[in-house]
């Protein structure tokens, strides 16, 4: 047919009639020939384009179902050696593990390391693996060996979880509920809500550990403890409800009591184990059990100081050791405590962490029906860097005014404090500074900005400062309410963090003692009241909402403040007794113990005050002369033009 086709080519005239049919007739080379064909094209000697699992000229002629291919001998030869080598090569590894776990203490490492996902490969060549050849045969049951060797090393004393994660060997990580569906309602409260304000471990290496069954960066514990946190924010609407068998009170009790069934003392300086404190501090917090909620984070901190932990990544790391931190100096803060000793993680500079990435999104999740709101841009990693640098600025103050190992406290060392402060203002980065837009605010950013004001409230409230730093005061205080509004407005309180209810009780103090003639104080006492009140409504609620209400309470009738109309009607119902409020806070009140610190403040302090304050607004000038009223005046509008002259 080929060499037909080729004298055609010579005899055009006598086909004219078929209008081109020399080019139909000539056969058209394929752009691609395998050198593997398939049985059909083989056995009409054809060219076969090797396409799988159909070539092309079976599928044209319509065999698909008879579109076989053979393994070509050479190839299937070259495959079959290579895989013989890998397996040899992989039963030498499995054999010399198997002997090292035989021979000698290092077992439950050398386990635990491959249920981590570590290569045989990897493992071996770090015990050191023997030339192969110095190597018996491996029987066909090597694998199998070590198979049920790290199931019989899973059986503990529990029976029926691992040792090490608690994950059950059913693969659940919590007992209390099989429902999936519910878990993830449960992470994605917790995610939403708490996680961009305390970040205390990196979601993403959480959530991959989660999924993979891994305890590296996952445990039972902390699965519970973050489900007891997601209940304490589910709401009264929605797919889980009390009516549907989701008892938010009865879950949380059950998921709280698991969590701290699977922690043993043996792992208390575990990442996972601190990272599971730190979250049973917030749940115990919001249940206004201040005092139990105290011991979980200073255990968090205490072991924090001695982690070692060879397989964690740094970055991971990073974010749990600054978030540790930034939740306990906060904590101290709002109740006046110093605290313990307790190691600047990283450098001194900055948090070093950026895992979860900047460019990670915001979704206003309350409920299932919630997956259907449109994201945001969120900024998480950079709030939580953020709020970490300015907790350590806290930390500082707190220990500028209630250690009383330091030395007296003087009107240039309150200053400087002012002065980093106004430095970490200014250099916020823009996407946390600029809080206008409404459309694209995200809650943590507002907590930020709304927790930034209490540090220079707090300075500002001993008495031999007042008097110079009323109108700061004042003025960083109703700052702090008219962001409290707007977080209301834009996300109501129900799901606000624990501690912004401290911010705006201290807030409310600030205005009750520097401003009360200047201000409504009966609009300030039910506006605080309601925002609690708020924050405790929903089946999960925040149990602490009640005492701190019976503080304000006391706190504005010590002040002088009118209380508003059907004040019962604002009230959370409750025995308020000194159990209860020590409960809430550890103390009898919220207000800043001035009477401790008396004592710490210089003899000198009110006197030179005035002074340091006039050089402070002034700044540095080679000559006295060349002050004008309009360079002050510009340093005035720097920090606000606050002053009462």
């Amino acid at each position: 047919m080929s060499g037909g086709g080729g004298h055609a080519g010579g005899q055009g005239g006598s086909h004219g009639g078929a209008g081109g049919g020399l080019a139909e007739r000539r056969r058209r080379a394929p752009t691609y020939v395998t050198q593997n064909a398939c049985l059909n094209c083989k056995k009409a000697r054809a060219k076969c384009n090797g396409q799988k699992p159909v070539c092309h000229r079976c599928v044209s002629r319509g065999l698909d179902d008879s579109c076989k291919y053979e393994v070509h001998v050479k190839t299937a030869k070259e495959t079959m050696v290579r895989e013989i080598r890998d397996l040899q090569a992989k039963n030498n590894w499995v054999e010399q593990i198997l002997r090292a776990i035989s021979a000698n203490g290092n077992g439950p490492e050398i386990i635990q390391s491959l249920k981590n996902g570590e290569s045989y490969q990897s493992v071996a060549e770090r015990l050191g693996r023997p030339p192969f050849a110095g190597l018996p045969d491996l029987s066909p049951t090597s694998q199998r060996q070590l198979t049920d060797l790290l199931m019989d090393y899973d059986k503990d004393a529990a029976g029926d979880r691992d040792s090490e994660s608690g994950i059950r060997h059913d693969g659940e990580w919590t007992s209390v509920t099989s429902d999936h569906g519910f878990i993830d309602h449960l992470f994605s409260l917790y995610f939403t809500w708490v996680h961009p304000v305390h970040m205390l471990f990196s979601r993403n290496h959480f959530l991959s550990s989660y999924r993979n069954q891994s305890n590296l960066y996952c445990t039972s514990a902390l699965v519970n403890a973050i489900c007891a946190m997601g209940c304490l924010l589910m709401g009264e609407k929605g797919k889980y409800r009390t009516e549907d068998g989701f008892d938010p009170e009865k879950l949380r009790t059950q998921f709280m009591k698991e969590s701290c069934s699977l922690i043993k003392p043996e792992h208390y300086n575990k990442t996972t184990i601190l990272q599971t404190f730190a979250v049973m501090f917030l749940v115990e917090l919001g249940q206004g059990q201040g005092a139990r909620a105290s011991s979980y984070i200073r255990l968090a901190g205490d072991a924090m100081n001695s982690l070692q932990e060879n397989h964690y990544s740094t970055e991971a790391m990073e974010i749990t050791k600054w978030g540790i931190y930034a939740l306990k100096c906060s904590w101290g803060q709002y109740t006046y405590q110093v605290p313990a000793v307790l190691q600047i993680p990283s450098s001194y500079d900055s948090p070093g962490f950026n895992v979860d990435g900047h460019s990670c999104l915001w979704r206003f999740y309350r409920d299932a029906n919630d997956k259907d709101i449109p994201e945001r841009p969120s900024s998480t990693v950079m709030a939580a860097s953020e709020y970490a640098q300015l907790m350590r600025l806290v930390h500082d103050g707190t220990i500028l005014y209630y250690d009383v190992h330091e030395s007296k406290v003087k009107a240039r060392g309150v200053l400087d404090q002012y002065q980093k402060y106004l430095e970490w203002k200014d250099d916020l980065p823009q996407d946390l500074a600029d809080i206008d837009d409404d459309d694209q605010m995200v809650p943590h950013v507002l907590s930020l900005q709304y927790c930034s004001l209490w540090p220079v409230v707090r300075s500002a409230l001993p008495e031999a400062t007042k008097n110079h730093l009323r109108s700061l005061t004042v003025d960083y205080a109703w700052q702090g309410f008219e962001l409290q509004r707007r977080y209301q407005r834009l996300y109501t309180c129900r799901y606000q963090p624990s501690l912004q209810n401290f911010s705006l009780l201290h807030f409310g103090d600030a205005l009750f003692r520097f401003a009360l003639s200047e201000v409504d104080g009966k609009g300030i006492v039910r506006f605080c009241l309601e925002a609690l009140r708020e924050s405790a409504n929903g089946h999960g609620g925040l149990a602490a909402c009640g005492p701190l209400q019976e503080m304000l309470r006391r706190c504005a009738v010590e002040c002088g403040a009118p209380m508003p109309e059907h004040l019962g009607e604002l009230m959370i119902p409750g025995d308020y007794g000194p159990d209860r409020l020590l409960d809430a806070c550890t103390r009898l009140s919220y207000t800043q113990p001035l009477d401790q610190i008396v004592s710490n403040i210089d003899e000198e302090f009110a006197q030179t005050f005035a002074e340091e304050w006039r050089r402070f607004v002034e700044g540095p000038h080679d000559d006295e002369s060349d002050l004008s009223e309009k360079s002050v005046g510009e340093k005035f509008m720097k920090i606000g033009s606050l002053l009462n002259e």
